[in-house]
């Protein structure tokens, strides 16, 4: 995919559009039990994991709107990015952030009991380990926001190394209403290439994956999108959640930025979006509204006019 290295917007290149119809509610969150959802994960089948990031919590709702929720030991810490393993038994993976080492790093939950979640690997108590991912290769990506890196699992393995270190990657300072912003935070895998946005520097970054698995060099490939979590169609458009702003956009692969929603539409901080990927549903987008500077956390779904591109 080829993104402008420049910001669209000054370029003339942000529109608005009308989308089939605006966000609507699936599920409120009660903010008062610091039920403020910060990544999701949709199942084959429908099923729809979110991560309630202040509660410690995954939350499992079915396709009929049965809830079920899976309290995460976290120790002291939060419940962050999510990711179903469809390599290796299709299991859900939870990145925990925490000042406990007994706790930290990235935790698998079995999706058919969806209880007894056990550690897979550490991670560093001073690491924010944020969005995740997997590769085709069913290595696990993680977006660390206060180290500078990614992070990476390989295929039964109970360490995690560094894949890539870089400025690019690190937060600078920058806050949101006394909030840090984050560095590295949102990552998806297409192709060859590991795309991740810095809240912090406002980039949208691109990292080649070499043929031996090692990280190329990182390029800039946008400017001036504030993102957190995003999600690919299949011709290749991010929606991306930008969540201080209460903005949800999409990008084309020529650059263009489209204004999809915002906080007049219901948005509120919106943290995470992924595609269903059942084959009469791929059109519609979920967001997790985290709420963080807000008062409604909750998921919403979007009709879209693209089909969402399957996870590897």
């Amino acid at each position: 995919m080829r993104l402008l290295m420049t910001c669209a917007a000054a370029l003339g290149l942000l529109s608005a559009v009308a989308v089939a119809s605006g966000p609507r509610t699936v599920v409120a969150f009660d903010s008062a039990a610091k039920q403020t959802p910060e990544n999701l994960a949709i199942a084959d089948d429908g099923t729809i994991y979110v991560s309630l990031a202040f509660a410690s919590e995954i939350r499992r709702i079915a396709p009929d709107g049965v809830q079920t929720a899976l309290t995460m030991p976290t120790l002291g810490g939060i419940t962050v990015g999510v990711a179903i393993d469809r390599h290796h038994g299709g299991d859900l993976d939870v990145a925990v952030r925490s000042p406990n080492a007994a706790a930290a790093g990235i935790w698998r939950v079995p999706r058919r009991r969806f209880a007894h979640p056990t550690r897979i690997a550490a991670l560093p108590t001073n690491s924010f380990p944020n969005g995740i991912t997997f590769d085709a290769a069913g290595n696990l990506y993680i977006a660390d926001s206060t180290l500078g890196a990614v992070w990476r699992i390989a295929p039964g393995a109970s360490h995690a190394t560094a894949w890539a270190r870089s400025k690019l990657l690190s937060p600078t300072g920058a806050s949101f209403e006394n909030f840090p912003l984050p560095g590295a935070n949102g990552i998806k895998v297409r192709g060859d290439r590991v795309y991740v946005t810095n809240t912090a520097t406002e980039t949208v970054l691109a990292i080649p994956i070499r043929p031996n698995g090692l990280a190329g060099q990182i390029t800039v490939r946008l400017r001036g999108i504030q993102g957190d979590d995003f999600a690919f169609a299949a011709n290749g458009d991010m929606y991306i959640a930008e969540n201080p702003l209460s903005k949800l956009i999409r990008v084309s692969p020529s650059g263009r930025i489209t204004l999809i929603a915002t906080a007049a539409d219901g948005l509120d901080n919106p943290s995470a979006v992924a595609f269903d990927p059942r084959a009469t549903r791929r059109a519609n987008l979920y967001i997790t509204n985290s709420a963080y500077f807000g008062t409604h956390p909750s998921l919403q779904e979007l009709a879209t006019r693209t089909m969402g591109e399957r996870l590897p």
